[in-house]
């Protein structure tokens, strides 16, 4: 199973779960932390913010959500 799919399982589809969507700074520094340093531990973070966070609205949440965005697709061929 990949790194990728591991991930998945373990996060689940619970539709209760919810997760705010975090600052620029942490969105900023989880995808450094992905597309730089390869991070397992920041690609499931990232992987909850794109799956449970809700729909950003524009300003700062777009802003973060775009890295959030951008990591997780990058990150998801690293670990497919």
């Amino acid at each position: 199973m990949s790194i990728y799919s591991e991930i998945s399982k373990r996060i689940g589809w619970d539709k209760d779960t919810k997760v705010s969507i975090p600052s620029i700074e942490d969105a900023r520094d989880l995808h450094h932390e992905v597309m730089v340093n390869k991070s397992e531990e920041a690609y499931e973070t990232v992987f909850r913010y794109q799956r449970f966070a809700p729909s950003a609205d524009g300003g700062d949440d777009e802003v973060a959500m775009r890295f959030i965005h951008v990591a997780y697709e990058e990150g998801r061929r690293f670990f497919l």
